[in-house]
């Protein structure tokens, strides 16, 4: 068997601890095996309905315009999908996974009661069993509080989805954070006593009242944006996770509400606002912005769609009594979830807002929005500018249409792409290998508090693509390691090269292995994951290992 080892000993190694490069030197990114001109085809799946909500069906490609950033676009591939197959394509270098609907269930147990969650979820269930056969869909299931869980990888069984849906509905959402109360946005009332108490003393007590409600309003969108924040990360991750992934690709998050809102400080404050009030006000809304633009554009970089449900429904507000003592306002009417958040994050993703209060039909249309669209792309030639780039899709001739399609793209790299999937175990679950590989672990080596753990990656030489010429053949791999701990955790994330030049009278067939610099990792539980590409063709080869040090 063929021993490589790898050329380069570190490009890079991240702790996720710090996101920032280890301090050591890095030697720079040697010149590429062949220069490239980068022709990169952005996707753009859109589901078109009608003014009643019905797919439209029968459209052309010339009936499309596609601008990005304003400037019009070439269509050069075009498909027309129905009920999850399609029936029409031009797109000849499509693979099998171009149009395979991949579901990530997200289960969001921060936000959602017990009571909703499971009545969602029966309903789910109940769903699938009627509609959906074995291998029609691929499902993953995960949960969030302040982490995502892995529970189910992608799979095409139903008997496994049920299985892991009924294991949530008998646990219980996350204890550690205490939802915050829901910004009160009924019209109100004020009880107005003038024909009792004297002019000054309504001020007085106006102006007190005021004060108070600066300190509510602070409060409350504080707790709100703290709450926020912990399911954000996680939400995020989800997205992330497909970033390397071909298909027809959806997070169906069920959260009874998404505490992203912003509020203007005008409606949440009077005109005695005290400013530092407003200064945190502002500062808290500008965080729930921020937070909603990255999801978006986390899903849009992995071109992967929101689909909403809100099993919560409507809630009853608070009442709070109205005396002459307390001057507050008269609570009037209910007081529903805002959902304004949740719309926009699905709106801008391609996906779609569910109501919960007919799951049934949500579900139903999750399904029929989902499995029937047209799938355009048009060339680019920006490469990988890392860039985020604007899109809109019309149908000139017919105005009235409604379409759902993500908002925009990011210009990465299948570098880049990896290296999102890599840093999340959700991630890697739903990398599909596309290169055959093995990953050697050999006992650790001891140093102290520290030991040392040798890895390889066997693989065939047949199975790369290389270049030739008079010196030989030449190819490259780029070697990934990723190292979870107990928990789930990214502790490490490296890259080093593998550089393999074969003479000429050598043959490129048969065995051969990798070897990657050792890690050096102190005494624990852990799961590596090495992932292999080949610089030439793009093509993937991964593996895992749980590993006692």
């Amino acid at each position: 068997m063929r021993t490589i080892v790898a050329a380069v000993a570190l490009l890079f190694a991240v702790s996720s601890q710090s996101q920032q490069p280890a301090p050591q030197p890095v030697p720079s990114m040697p010149a590429p095996l062949v220069e490239k001109i980068e022709v990169n085809v952005v996707n753009v799946d859109v589901t078109v309905t009608d003014r009643r909500g019905r797919p439209v069906r029968g459209l052309t490609r010339d009936e499309f315009e596609i601008r990005e950033d304003s400037q019009p676009q070439h269509i050069s591939n075009f498909s027309v999908v129905e009920d999850a197959a399609p029936v029409l394509s031009s797109d000849k270098e499509s693979t099998p996974d171009r149009f395979r609907c991949k579901v990530l269930v997200l289960v969001d147990n921060l936000n959602t009661s017990i009571h909703s969650r499971n009545r969602a979820l029966e309903r789910l269930e109940q769903f699938v069993s009627a509609h959906f056969n074995d291998g029609h869909y691929d499902w993953s299931v995960a949960t969030v509080d302040k982490r995502v869980h892995l529970l189910m990888p992608m799979t095409s069984s139903k008997a496994a989805l049920h299985a892991v849906l009924r294991e949530i509905s008998q646990g219980v959402p996350h204890p550690e954070l205490k939802r915050p109360s829901i910004r009160d946005e009924a019209p109100t009332n004020h009880f107005d006593p003038r024909t009792e108490i004297s002019e000054r003393s309504i001020r007085m007590v106006e102006a007190f009242v005021e004060e108070n409600k600066n300190f509510d309003d602070e409060s409350h969108i504080g707790e709100e944006t703290m709450y926020a924040q912990a399911s954000f990360q996680a939400i995020a991750e989800s997205a992330r996770s497909f970033a390397s992934t071909e298909g027809r690709k959806m997070i169906l998050l069920v959260t009874g509400n998404l505490p992203l809102s912003s509020s203007s400080p005008v409606d949440l404050v009077g005109a005695s606002t005290i400013s530092n009030h407003l200064v945190e006000v502002v500062r808290n809304s500008n965080a729930l912005a921020t937070m909603r633009e990255i999801l978006v554009r986390e899903a849009n970089a992995s071109n992967t769609s929101f689909y909403i449900v809100s099993p919560e429904g409507l809630a009853l507000e608070d009442q709070t009594p109205v005396n002459r003592l307390s001057m507050l306002k008269a609570p009037t009417g209910s007081l529903t979830v805002d959902t304004s958040a949740m719309y926009w994050l699905a709106n801008q993703t391609g996906g779609a807002f569910l109501s919960g209060t007919h799951l049934d039909q949500s579900f139903a249309e999750f399904d029929r929005r989902s499995a029937n669209y047209y799938a355009l792309g048009y060339p680019t030639h920006r490469g990988a500018d890392n860039h985020y780039h604007h899109i809109s899709v019309s149908v000139p001739k017919h105005p009235e249409y409604r379409m759902q399609y993500r908002d925009g793209y990011s210009g990465a790299s299948m570098d880049t792409q990896l290296n999102r999937s890599l840093r999340t175990t959700l991630g890697v679950s739903m990398q599909t290998s596309t290169l055959a590989m093995t990953l050697i672990v050999d006992p650790p080596q001891y140093r102290g508090l520290r030991a040392a753990l040798p890895l390889k990656a066997a693989m065939k030489m047949e199975s790369l693509q290389y270049i030739t010429d008079s010196g030989g053949s030449h190819a490259r791999l780029h070697v990934y390691v990723s190292v979870f701990d107990a928990d789930g955790r990214n502790i490490t994330l490296a890259k080093s090269l593998a550089d393999i030049i074969i003479k000429p009278e050598e043959s490129v067939t048969g065995p051969m292995t990798v070897t990657i610099p050792p890690l050096l990792l102190p005494k624990g539980s852990y799961r590596i994951v090495v992932a292999i590409r080949d610089e030439l063709t793009d093509h993937v080869g991964m593996a895992t290992s749980k590993i006692e040090v």
